[in-house]
């Protein structure tokens, strides 16, 4: 937990750089709308395409209560709330991220539909069959208690409830000091394979497991993801120092090297609770 505290600490997308973008695109700060924002919040891969594609594959309709499980900045819990009309919760084990959403949800109006609370993933505390659907990002190698965050949403879905996840996947073996890098700067602490996921959600007692493979996809965004990075130097430099910035961006570089060379990979799990 202290690598992803750390990791979200210091990250390069956060809540002031957010607003600084878009007030360098000459939006206002008090006249923001929701679609202002999913221009700059969205820190997951694909971005809107992504998530619209787990929504269908979660056969979310307006009015479904949904559990976005490491919200983060809370970009996609906002979007499901205006786009597909949902009734949104966000978890996240971070309270400076988790303090961020609640204030980015308040410039846009959303704070009805759309509420945040800092917890962790592994022991979710809602009560049983509080949720139509349950949907998380590029989150779970964070978590070292896969049976226990499985369990969890399983319990917190309603009976016929739907989990939707997309992932990194261990194809291969990374080195010994790749992976103490990717473990210490990005929180990859817990990278599992599709199988081992898909065991997971067995023992947890869901059913209907289907899984796609997104690493094609994913290669082509994550070297465009590595350039952004690069690019947002200046301010990352300015809030947490030169040698966060060249370390992240080290990390990262291993990581779309290792996406490239097929030893990691991308995956999406959808099954039925």
């Amino acid at each position: 937990m202290n690598e992803t505290r750390k990791l979200y600490d210091e990250h390069p997308i956060n809540e002031q750089e957010i607003l600084s973008k878009l007030e360098q695109s000459g939006k206002e700060l008090d006249s923001l709308r929701p679609e202002d924002l999913s221009n700059f919040d969205q820190d997951h891969y694909g971005g809107l395409e992504a998530t619209d594609l787990l929504a269908e594959r979660l056969r979310l309709h307006a009015g479904d209560r949904v559990l976005d499980i490491c919200s983060g900045l809370g970009g996609t819990s906002r979007y499901l709330a205006y786009r597909h009309g949902c009734e949104v919760v966000g978890v996240d084990l971070h309270r400076p991220r988790t303090e961020s959403a609640i204030a980015l949800t308040r410039r846009v109006g959303l704070e009805e539909r759309v509420t945040f609370v800092c917890g962790d993933a592994a022991r979710l505390e809602f009560p049983d069959g509080s949720f139509d659907a349950a949907i998380s990002q590029e989150a779970f190698l964070h978590i070292t208690d896969k049976e226990g965050l499985f369990a969890g949403c399983r319990r917190v879905l309603k009976p016929g409830g739907r989990l939707g996840f997309t992932d990194w996947i261990a194809h291969g073996e990374l080195g010994e000091e790749e992976s103490r890098i990717l473990r210490e700067v990005i929180a990859a602490v817990a990278l599992s394979g599709a199988d081992r996921y898909r065991a997971c959600l067995e023992k947890a007692g869901f059913t209907d497991i289907r899984y796609e493979d997104l690493s094609e996809w994913w290669r082509g965004i994550l070297r465009g993801r590595l350039e952004m990075f690069k690019s947002l130097k200046k301010e990352t430099v300015r809030r947490f120092g030169e040698q966060r910035h060249n370390e992240y961006i080290a990390a990262y570089n291993i990581f779309v090297e290792r996406i490239e060379s097929g030893v990691l990979g991308g995956g999406r799990f959808c099954a039925v609770a």
